[in-house]
């Protein structure tokens, strides 16, 4: 017999498949998590969006497979110090790749910030001289109706 089927044995089928199912989504969200890392990192915005809906699907899956541990936390009791071992490390792994996320989801949020925050500076300072855009994408003279040009962005950027 292998560790594998002891443990199996000492856990009731439910809690063996909470368990797997666990197991299953950490790895797999770890491993999303940490192709958006590498994504983020080469400012491939297109293949952040492509993971992002997969994204939100296992983060939702392991909010609720974590609250079934939650609801029966003997379960992790039962398991053999193997098994528990890998869910541990899965856990940290998982949490490296959240932070550093975390991080640089803050750094490109901060830089797209800035990027809109100049483009707003700058059309301010033409308005101020009364000039906006023509056709061609050059400052001349002033608005049809007087008033300055709004300039908005979307700031949940």
């Amino acid at each position: 017999m292998t560790d594998t089927t002891i443990t199996e044995d000492r856990l009731a089928p439910r809690d063996r498949r909470n368990v797997d199912d666990l197991r299953l989504v950490m790895t797999n969200l770890a491993g999303l998590i940490e192709a958006e890392n590498d994504a983020l990192t080469a400012h491939n915005i297109d293949t952040v969006k492509a993971l992002s809906a997969n994204k939100w699907t296992l983060t939702r899956n392991y909010r609720n497979q974590m609250q079934a541990v939650a609801d029966a936390p003997d379960m992790l009791k039962l398991l053999e110090t193997e098994e528990r071992t890998i869910l541990r490390e899965l856990g940290e792994r998982l949490n490296r790749a959240a932070m550093r996320n975390e991080l640089l989801l803050s750094a490109n949020i901060d830089a797209a910030n800035r990027v809109m925050h100049a483009v707003v500076e700058g059309v301010r300072k033409a308005q101020e001289r009364g000039t906006v855009y023509s056709r061609s994408g050059s400052l001349h003279g002033v608005a049809p109706d007087g008033r300055p040009l709004a300039v908005s962005y979307n700031k949940e950027l």
